[in-house]
């Protein structure tokens, strides 16, 4: 239904796997951390560090999720998710795009917590901490979010708030950028990790013209360890859902 005007390509600009990145960060896991920056698919390293050759030998492909792989691959990167917003083992369970026994996510969120990840077993107890101490966290940028519910009944909201409001801070700060530095960009809206606009269609033929659009949107987190999500950009001149 959302199409660009007359003479215009319409593009998203989508954050790639933002989320995961920013717990990796916040978590300060060392290993995560080197994955992304390396560019290497992260789900396929979980796979094999969490479910080891019940994945790697499972026939088919991890992006068909009509094969066994591929449907292993996709509960898995919801019960990463899950697990690292403090999802219970029988939520999880209860997922259909999940869908493991209690004991079996149970003793994958262990595996996950305590030995492969257990920064971000640290990362959960700072915020509970310090929702108990003050009821205020804060995002990477600085800015603050204050609950005035009981502290355990809003513990999933706090860890869940930051990454997620640093995300959606580095999708507008980009956004800002964009259309403070390339005139030709017209902005039309935000999606939480993406932004849509659209560019004059001889722009989007140019050569130079991902990198310029790609340059503008570049946000630094501001950890100790900078942390640049990239960006995926994808153009239609037909329609918003044909863009590619």
């Amino acid at each position: 239904m959302f199409i660009p005007d007359p003479g215009k390509v319409i593009v998203d600009a989508d954050l790639s796997g933002a989320d995961a990145q920013v717990v990796a960060w916040e978590a300060d896991d060392q290993k995560l951390k080197d994955a992304f920056k390396a560019g290497r698919s992260v789900h396929l390293m979980n796979g094999e560090d969490l479910l080891g050759t019940e994945f790697t030998d499972a026939p088919g492909h991890h992006k068909n999720p009509g094969t066994p792989k591929g449907k292993m691959y996709e509960a898995l990167k919801r019960f990463v998710h899950g697990t690292n917003y403090l999802s219970s083992a029988r939520n999880l369970s209860l997922n259909p795009a999940v869908g493991w026994p209690v004991n079996v996510c149970d003793r994958h969120q262990r595996r996950w917590l305590d030995e492969l990840h257990p920064g971000i077993r640290v990362w959960h107890r700072r915020v509970a901490e310090q929702i108990n101490k003050c009821r205020t966290i804060r995002n990477a940028f600085g800015y603050r979010i204050v609950y005035f519910d009981r502290p355990d009944s809003v513990l999933t909201q706090a860890v869940a708030w930051g990454p997620q409001s640093t995300v959606a801070e580095v999708c507008f700060r980009g956004a800002l950028q964009l259309r403070t530095g390339v005139p030709w960009v017209e902005l039309l809206l935000q999606v939480h990790d993406s932004i849509v606009f659209q560019i004059p269609t001889h722009r989007w033929g140019e050569a130079s013209t991902l990198d310029t659009i790609k340059s503008h949107l570049s946000v630094s987190v501001p950890y100790p360890d900078p942390l640049t999500i990239q960006w995926g950009i994808a153009g239609s001149a037909t329609s918003w859902g044909d863009c590619k």
